[in-house]
């Protein structure tokens, strides 16, 4: 099983990295419209979007830090999540990537 997951996974890196620099995982993908439209509905599933959003952020921040062997975000833990939806209020048509990458730029400076 583990096998047949890592050969998945591997395949499906080669087919996304032929239209793109990397492969894009999760919710990186898509519209940080799509995030704002799915944490205000005023329903109770907004806090299992906003819960699914902070951890695949505290994911790509755990990924830079293992890449660059830092401690980059440690200290904003807290602000991660709502620093990312602020930008994706602002800029609608820009992906959850593009935020978490500013997110990111905001914090080394």
């Amino acid at each position: 099983m583990k096998k047949f997951l890592l050969s998945f996974l591997f395949s499906t890196l080669l087919i996304n990295s032929a239209n793109a620099e990397f492969a894009m995982l999760g919710f990186g993908k898509e519209s940080c419209s799509e995030m704002v439209k799915t944490t205000s509905t005023g329903s109770q599933m907004d806090q299992v979007y906003k819960f699914a959003y902070t951890a695949y952020i505290l994911g790509f921040f755990t990924g830079v830090n293992a890449m660059e062997n830092k401690a980059t975000g440690l200290r904003e833990i807290d602000i991660l999540y709502e620093s990312t939806r602020e930008y994706c209020e602002k800029n609608p048509s820009d992906k959850i990537y593009d935020a978490m990458i500013r997110v990111l730029s905001q914090i080394r400076d």
